[in-house]
């Protein structure tokens, strides 16, 4: 195992629905941690988070944060990646023109914390979900620049909408879906595949086999950069399409699958 690297999505892939990880998927990743695997996580989510499972499973590495647009070291307690979409005010404030009237919730990611400017139902429901209080927007804000941006909406329209606002606007940036109700807006380039490269420049192995696993849009880049990639049996048609290897749904204990599939590579060898 000491050569091979797993990563894992969270959301829909190593957490069950109930934001759970399972006992089965737990003991997998601890034993192939014990046996030399390296593991982490690739996720949207931001440090606070993440940190009771990283407690929970005694990652050591650093792990990939807001989609790509951070790689925090949770040993260091600092970041060591980071990008920044910058000159954001305009875009800010046209965001929150658009919100209103409209059924939409927005998270603007700044400084390790979430803020908002309208405390609403879809806010409160992803605050529910992250485990993350969601700050409202008060002089400590800066409007010039965001680590990311989350963009909450039942209606696809909606959602839409803000595609388009985003794509006539001036802004440096990359948008991305999540979820089906969330469209991330990230720093120009900011993607989990190239978080992926950034982390192997850091771990400075050459002899990693890199194996990783997502359910949805913002894991294709992740997906494609792997030397071997899996999608859960709940993932979207778009990854199912690639030529990319299915594993058990992840109510199912997915990692678990996985982890005994690079086992046997590794028994076969």
């Amino acid at each position: 195992m000491n050569n091979h690297l797993l990563i894992s999505d969270l959301d829909g892939t190593l957490l069950d629905g109930k934001q759970k990880i399972s006992m089965e998927n737990k003991t997998s990743i601890k034993q192939f941690i014990k046996n030399g695997g390296l593991f982490t996580i690739a996720t949207g989510r931001i440090e606070e988070s993440v940190y009771p499972y990283m407690q929970e499973l005694g990652i050591a590495l650093p792990v990939i944060l807001y989609n790509g647009a951070v790689i925090y070291d949770y040993q260091k307690k600092q970041r060591i990646f980071e990008q920044k979409i910058t000159q954001f005010t305009p875009l800010f404030n046209q965001l929150q023109t658009l919100s209103e009237g409209h059924s939409i919730g927005i998270n603007y990611y700044q400084n390790k914390r979430a803020y908002t400017l309208d405390y609403n139902e879809l806010v409160k429901e992803n605050e529910k979900k992250d485990k993350v209080k969601v700050k409202e927007i008060g002089a400590d804000f800066d409007t010039s620049y965001v680590t990311k941006v989350l963009v909450i909406s039942n209606d696809p329209a909606n959602l839409k909408k803000c595609e388009q606002l985003v794509q006539s606007s001036d802004v440096s940036c990359d948008m991305v879906y999540s979820d089906k109700i969330y469209l991330e807006i990230l720093p120009k380039d900011a993607s989990k595949g190239n978080a992926v490269k950034e982390l192997l420049k850091y771990i400075e192995r050459t002899d990693l086999h890199t194996t990783c696993v997502g359910d949805h849009e913002n894991d294709l880049t992740m997906l494609q950069t792997a030397d071997i990639a899996y999608v859960v049996e709940n993932a979207i048609d778009l990854l199912k399409q690639q030529n990319f290897r299915e594993t058990v749904h992840h109510e199912h204990h997915a990692i678990q699958s996985i982890i005994e599939d690079i086992s046997h590579s590794v028994a076969l060898k």
